[in-house]
């Protein structure tokens, strides 16, 4: 379980709204996004999962500090809500994460075959809906 300043890293929700908290449209624009899933998308951006496995399963094993933690929390939550484009994730984890192209394949390949299995299908299907 992730404690507070835990969760403002790893958390996406979290680390996504404490950018957007001084920015009243970008905080607008994200709630309409979220509210515009469909649920299981809510529960999984909700979810302490994500955070954990973002945190066990990526950062600490990959050597990410604190800074690069959150840009991939943020990233997968604007994956989830549409916001970036699953096919450039190798590409915006190199450059938001400043790590080489391996590294960052090897970010892109934990998010997608193992966070994201549970909420692949729904995600493509919502996506081809809007």
């Amino acid at each position: 379980m992730l404690g507070l300043k835990e969760s403002k890293i790893y958390n996406s929700y979290d680390a996504y709204l404490e950018q957007a908290v001084n920015d009243r449209l970008k905080y607008r624009r994200l709630h309409d996004k979220l509210r515009g899933l469909p649920e299981n998308l809510q529960d999984f951006i909700f979810d302490a999962m994500p955070g954990n496995f973002l945190k066990d399963r990526v950062s600490v094993p990959l050597g990410l500090d604190e800074n690069q933690s959150k840009e991939t929390a943020k990233l997968v939550l604007e994956l989830v809500i549409a916001d970036t484009y699953l096919g450039n994730i190798v590409d915006e984890i190199k450059n938001r994460l400043g790590i080489d192209e391996q590294k960052a394949k090897t970010v892109a390949g934990l998010i997608v075959t193992e966070l994201f299995a549970p909420i692949l299908e729904d995600c493509s299907s919502f996506l081809l809906t809007r």
